[in-house]
């Protein structure tokens, strides 16, 4: 028994497609990672520019968009990267061990998914609007699911004080 997906891991077995996995598992698990990394340098090489041209006139940069870039960036690399190594070494390895197989297939699938929710939290720990944009939503909710509540009883005790 085997974990992989049939067709994805075992449906290429031509010489060919022994060739063209790796190149694509490179283009597609490596690539965006140095794309990521990238673009995120010059990001906060300019918001450390901007930093330094507000303190000269006496104003600051708030810190939470560095932070934002650094933390998405970050999380994105740590959770693509095992998942893209672990495909590219299994085409390239004759004979991959069952560990490689079994628990870098499955720890590099659920790094997937935890950048999937990753975002979230990032925006909510580290930019304040989002957090209070967040806030006055769960509020309003609240707020009118207790009013349909408090509307629920009221008329829930009428229809008892009609029975009576």
């Amino acid at each position: 028994f085997d974990y992989r997906i049939y067709n994805c891991d075992y449906g290429y077995n031509s010489d060919a497609w022994k060739t063209i996995l790796p190149i694509l598992g490179f283009i597609f698990g490596i690539v965006p990672n140095i794309i990521i990394v990238a673009t995120t340098v010059p990001i906060l090489k300019y918001l450390a520019d901007a930093g330094k041209s507000a303190r000269r006139v006496g104003g600051s940069v708030p810190w939470q968009g560095a932070l934002t870039v650094v933390l998405t960036a970050l999380v994105y690399c740590i959770s693509t990267l095992p998942y893209a190594v672990n495909k590219i070494a299994i085409k390239c390895m004759k004979d991959p061990s069952d560990l490689l197989i079994l628990f870098f297939f499955k720890f590099g699938n659920f790094l997937l998914k935890i950048n999937v929710v990753a975002n979230f939290y990032i925006y909510v720990l580290t930019i304040r609007s989002f957090r209070q944009f967040l806030l006055s939503k769960i509020r309003s909710v609240v707020s009118l699911l207790v009013s349909l509540q408090t509307s629920n009883i009221i008329s829930t005790a009428g229809k008892l004080q009609l029975l009576n």
